[in-house]
């Protein structure tokens, strides 16, 4: 007996088709295409100086020095970062009530612990803002001397000084604002000079600089104002003290 079916259920089972499972129990040998993702980055901090080779050579030493002065700019901004963030571990600890206390030894050593690696980032810190200044000198200074006025100097080298200003004018004020790293730093010092861990005289030292650092505001820019004067004092001038200056900076940011 002939079965009759329709063009409906003929293009059903053909679309059934599709699902039915033919495994071939053949290895796949061909790995899947690994997908390309493009993307233009322009903010390449002059690392592609080095192809443009040209006749003059100072744009290369200035493309290069440029880079070095965006690196430092960026380590200033993780140390701003790590002064905004700062909580206080100090008032956590335990303090010694007396001097007889039986474990405060215990105690100091357990702060000593604590402490000892945020005192470690204050004291980078600190080394940190004396190379910025060492370094914001020497280019003011390199930026005013008199072959190099009659030089181009290009503004995005300009800019760059002033984020340098910028940057010392925000580490100021985000330690003078920071009791925490003041407290923090003195519990530690307290902690480390009981159990005698700065023997020797130049980390005594250090920590004498590092709270002398801490302590006085307005430190880092006011150190960079008087290194500037310093710089630019020569002998012959009545010198920074003297109430004025003969030569002075005729590049202004």
């Amino acid at each position: 007996m002939t079965t009759h079916v329709t063009l409906e259920d003929a293009l059903s089972n053909v679309d059934l088709l599709e699902e039915l499972p033919l495994p071939d129990q053949q290895p796949c040998i061909e790995p899947p295409p690994s997908s390309i993702m493009y993307q233009a980055n322009f903010d390449t901090n002059f690392e592609d100086r080095n192809a443009f080779v040209t006749g003059i050579a100072r744009y290369i030493e200035q493309a290069t020095v440029h880079s070095s002065m965006n690196e430092m700019l960026e380590e200033g901004h993780e140390y701003a970062v790590m002064l905004y963030t700062w909580r206080s571990c100090s008032r956590a600890i335990p303090q010694v009530k007396c001097n007889e206390q039986p474990n405060r030894v215990e105690i100091y050593e357990k702060t000593v612990e604590v402490l000892e690696p945020e005192v470690t980032k204050l004291m980078k810190f600190m080394y940190f803002q004396r190379k910025a200044i060492e370094r914001f000198c020497s280019e003011v200074k390199r930026l005013c001397h008199a072959e190099r006025r009659k030089d181009f100097v290009s503004e995005a080298y300009l800019l760059t000084l002033g984020k340098f200003i910028n940057m010392f004018a925000v580490l100021d004020e985000l330690k003078n604002m920071k009791c925490s790293v003041k407290n923090d730093h003195s519990a530690y010092k307290r902690a480390a000079q009981f159990l005698r861990k700065m023997a020797d005289p130049q980390s005594i030292q250090e920590s004498q600089n590092l709270s002398m650092f801490l302590a006085n505001h307005n430190r880092i820019t006011q150190v960079t104002a008087n290194s500037l004067l310093v710089s630019s004092w020569r002998p012959g001038s009545r010198g920074p003290q003297a109430g004025g200056l003969e030569q002075r900076s005729s590049v202004q940011i």
